[in-house]
């Protein structure tokens, strides 16, 4: 995860320089005090995505050999923000991430101990509706370059099913969940045109719970619920957006 924070900040260097050349208009008068970032009746919308895929065909990493197989990773979150007042906003985020891994062969071998794996598949989706309450700090006078805080509640469910069919008969499991969290995050915010923005989020605080039902070869049922909380940077909400403000 480190690699990916290094990364992600060393993009935002690259670009800033270029941001600096570009001509912006913010159509702020100068003098205002507090400068005002955004104002009163704004919009923004934007959001961020990605996807991770990759193939493997009798690959050996360490002790597991044979690895013949497919996954991927969709991860798509749209943002919006009405402007209740100068420098502040209301809002709310759809996030939506499915992880689907499909392992059509792989063998694990180390002293006596022989396992062999075929036809297995793990799905998993999960979404979260997450309303938030944004502050923007604008730096200089333009309004051009600042930074932001959002405090934000986040409720949604998930789905995951693991199936495996080198048997003759299927074995599967299937899974229906709830997660919520509380949340505090802080973010740098730069304009490249006088509607186009990017933004750099980290997590800063939050208190999270889940929970799980699952049922196995629809017979055995299952229960489990967790809880977590940090107050520190959290690198795994790292997220970097592009946003157009109206």
């Amino acid at each position: 995860m480190s690699k990916r924070f290094f990364l992600t900040l060393l993009a935002c260097l690259a670009v800033l320089p270029a941001f600096a050349q570009m001509h912006c208009d913010r159509g702020y008068v100068l003098t205002d005090n507090p400068v005002k970032m955004v104002r009163k009746g704004g919009w923004m919308i934007g959001g961020t995505a990605g996807f991770t895929g990759s193939t493997s065909d009798n690959r050996q990493f360490l002790i597991v050999n044979g690895i013949t197989g497919r996954l991927y990773d969709i991860d798509i979150s749209p943002r919006f923000c009405y402007m209740i007042g100068d420098n502040m906003g209301v809002g709310g985020a759809f996030s939506y991430r499915r992880n689907f891994f499909n392992a059509a062969s792989a063998g694990l071998s180390f002293d006596n101990v022989d396992l062999k794996i075929k036809n297995y598949y793990l799905d998993n989706h999960s979404y979260l509706f997450s309303p938030f309450f944004r502050y923007y700090i604008p730096f200089g006078r333009t309004g051009r370059f600042g930074a932001f805080a959002d405090a934000e509640l986040s409720l949604g469910g998930r789905q995951h099913r693991m199936m495996d069919n080198h048997a003759q008969d299927e074995k599967g499991t299937y899974g229906v969940g709830f997660q919520g969290a509380v949340g505090a995050y802080a973010g740098l915010l730069a304009f490249f045109t006088s509607h186009f923005a990017m933004d750099l989020r980290i997590g800063l605080a939050s208190l999270n719970y889940s929970s799980k039902k699952q049922t196995h070869n629809q017979v055995a049922t299952g229960t489990d619920t967790f809880w977590s909380g940090h107050f520190s940077l959290d690198m795994l909400a790292l997220r970097m957006g592009f946003y157009y403000y109206l």
